[in-house]
């Protein structure tokens, strides 16, 4: 019923923007950002890259419309969309987070 997306962005100003936008749209109740050291494989290299990783918290039903939304605003070629099932959580929290992504306008 609910989940918890991951994705990451270069800059703290993308991840502010993206982040922004899925709550307006009240595809997210909440995102934290948090700055992350990212280690990969793109276009046959190993780099090591400075980004913010994106924790977003949602409902499951949501998740294709963040997918929708990472493809008009996510700034990556092949933007990370990793949504892990929420098996438990606060009953409180849980129920603001449905609240906060319900009432979509």
């Amino acid at each position: 019923m609910y989940s918890v997306v991951l994705t990451t962005v270069a800059t703290r100003d993308d991840a502010t923007r993206l982040a922004r936008a899925l709550v307006e749209r009240r595809l997210a109740g909440c995102v934290n950002i948090l700055p992350a050291t990212s280690l990969y494989r793109w276009e046959g290299e190993v780099r090591e890259e400075g980004e913010h990783v994106l924790v977003i918290k949602t409902r499951r039903a949501l998740v294709d419309d963040i997918r929708e939304a990472f493809e008009e605003a996510h700034p990556y070629e092949v933007p990370e969309l990793l949504a892990l099932e929420v098996e438990d959580g606060s009953a409180d929290y849980l129920n603001w987070l449905r609240a906060a992504t319900e009432e979509r306008q």
